[in-house]
């Protein structure tokens, strides 16, 4: 974890998922590193809220933009609403999924059509964003292992 004299500075990072799991550890580390943070959510505003509260709380900056990552124009609509609040975007992390417990035994094909939809399109478009707006030197990160969210905290 970065010491407070060498935290980064104006750095932006648009983290998907950030309403919660792993993508809100990773918004509020990044935060604590001097991050500015777009707290992306797709359906519960409140827990977005929460986030942008304790990183602004902490001393950060953030803001919370709603988009469903399967949809192209939401996607592009996170990305034009990060740039009008921080002015660019060097970093994201692309967390957001969904992953239903349910037996295949029923064949539910809708459910599992919203988890292709959300988890392999949307990686696919979120990671199409990021490569036209993050700049040489920036970061891209796709979705990780459960995993690796003990790193991070």
């Amino acid at each position: 974890m970065a010491t407070p004299d060498k935290k980064l500075t104006s750095k932006v990072a648009i983290v998907t998922g950030a309403s919660g799991g792993i993508g809100r550890v990773v918004a509020k580390r990044l935060a604590s590193d001097g991050f500015a943070i777009t707290v992306h959510y797709a359906g519960n505003p409140a827990k977005a809220e929460a986030v942008v509260a304790e990183i602004k709380n902490a001393g950060g900056k953030a803001t919370a933009v709603q988009a469903d990552v399967a949809k192209p124009g939401d996607v592009e609509n996170l990305f034009k609403q990060t740039l009008e609040a921080f002015g660019k975007v060097d970093v994201v992390v692309h967390t957001a999924g969904i992953m239903p417990m349910l037996p295949i035994s029923g064949g539910d094909v809708e459910t599992f059509d919203k988890v292709i939809t959300t988890n392999l399109r949307g990686t696919f478009l979120v990671l199409g964003q990021a490569a036209k707006h993050v700049p040489a030197g920036g970061r891209i990160i796709p979705p990780l292992p459960r995993r690796f969210l003990a790193l991070l905290r």
